[in-house]
């Protein structure tokens, strides 16, 4: 398996370029409506490798608090609108952008993991006065506190599924997939441990592993 740091190594050149395009088109919408842009994804994390399939550059877009425009009024038509996200191309080069309002410390912490994970790895483009900046080191701090919680959750239920209890509780009834399924869900925990150690939250199912 290739490993991250040789695709940053190998691509490294092709993401300044991707990065420098990004920026050029920020500068060229209209932003009196929008708080806040990030860069996210492999783009962000520096391991962007599209195959024959392509691959897109991950934005999200967050409005100022209070405004009502649409993704449309700024970006145009979602040239895919059975993707969760709105996508568009630009000169050749193709976006998905999550629009959301403005995203604070405390609506930070509704997020689902994935979706956290997915912040801490991104990259401001564009905020006005600072005020995603000044979040974001909220965000940082809360987020070391809820990885250490996370981890202790984790490592206490993992304890309670392998335990000497449960494995005589479903070796009586001989319900092996039982056992399985509980050493499987440990294993998928150890993985998310792994990431709260290195002070990550663990992404989604899909790219856990890697």
């Amino acid at each position: 398996m290739k490993t991250k740091e040789s695709i940053v190594k190998k691509q490294s050149a092709l993401i300044n370029n991707l990065i420098i395009d990004t920026k050029k088109y920020i500068q060229s919408i209209d932003k009196k409506e929008i708080q806040t842009i990030l860069l996210s994804g492999s783009v962000s994390r520096g391991d962007f490798n599209p195959g024959k399939y392509g691959g897109m550059i991950d934005l999200t877009v967050m409005k100022k608090p209070g405004s009502t425009i649409s993704v449309e009024s700024i970006f145009g038509k979602d040239e895919e609108p059975y993707i969760p996200y709105h996508c568009i191309t630009v000169n050749n080069t193709h976006y998905q952008i999550l629009f959301i309002d403005f995203v604070d410390y405390k609506a930070f912490q509704t997020f689902e993991e994935p979706r956290k994970f997915a912040f801490l790895e991104s990259q401001i483009l564009w905020d006005q006065e600072n005020r995603y900046q000044k979040e974001l080191e909220l965000i940082e701090k809360y987020a070391k506190i809820d990885q250490a919680k996370q981890l202790n959750i984790c490592l206490h239920y993992i304890d309670h599924l392998l335990s000497d209890y449960k494995k005589d509780r479903w070796f009586r009834r001989d319900a092996f997939c039982q056992m399985h399924d509980n050493l499987n869900t440990s294993i998928r925990l150890i993985l998310n441990c792994i990431y709260y150690i290195n002070g990550k939250y663990a992404p989604a199912e899909d790219r856990k592993l890697y």
